[in-house]
């Protein structure tokens, strides 16, 4: 038997967050709410979120230690990671290995929106290396 409690969040009720720094916003204006997170009740190696992307916005180049996926809810994109590169459209599925360069765009008239998951305890320890 767990010992952790279940966690149930409904993302409707949380509002979007983004980057604390101004310039870096204005650079990336992306997104997102975190869903599951030890931020937000007793989850282990589990951060689970929703981002979005407004058309012809990028999350910049950047890497971090944690891998991540990602998983693409609706709108279109392109994805580069290192030297690998693919369109996004719903239901696209991207693992990202640790440290690897990465960067998403969106190219639709519509906001990318996809699920981003990493295999760690708490959102605020995953640090964000930008690259460019």
């Amino acid at each position: 038997m767990s010992l952790q409690r279940p966690i149930i969040i409904n993302q409707a009720e949380l509002g979007w967050e983004s980057w604390n720094d101004p310039e870096l916003a204005a650079k990336s204006p992306i997104r997102w709410k975190l869903l599951i997170t030890g931020e937000r009740g007793p989850s282990s190696r589990l951060v689970t979120g929703i981002a979005e992307v407004p058309p012809g916005a990028s999350l910049l180049l950047h890497h971090h230690e944690e891998e991540e996926i990602y998983y693409v809810v609706s709108g279109h994109g392109h994805m580069e990671i290192d030297n690998c590169e693919a369109a996004l459209a719903p239901g696209s599925a991207v693992y990202i290995p640790p440290n690897a360069k990465h960067t998403v765009r969106c190219t639709g008239s519509q906001p990318l929106v996809f699920v981003f998951t990493f295999a760690y305890d708490f959102f605020n320890q995953i640090a964000y290396h930008f690259d460019a």
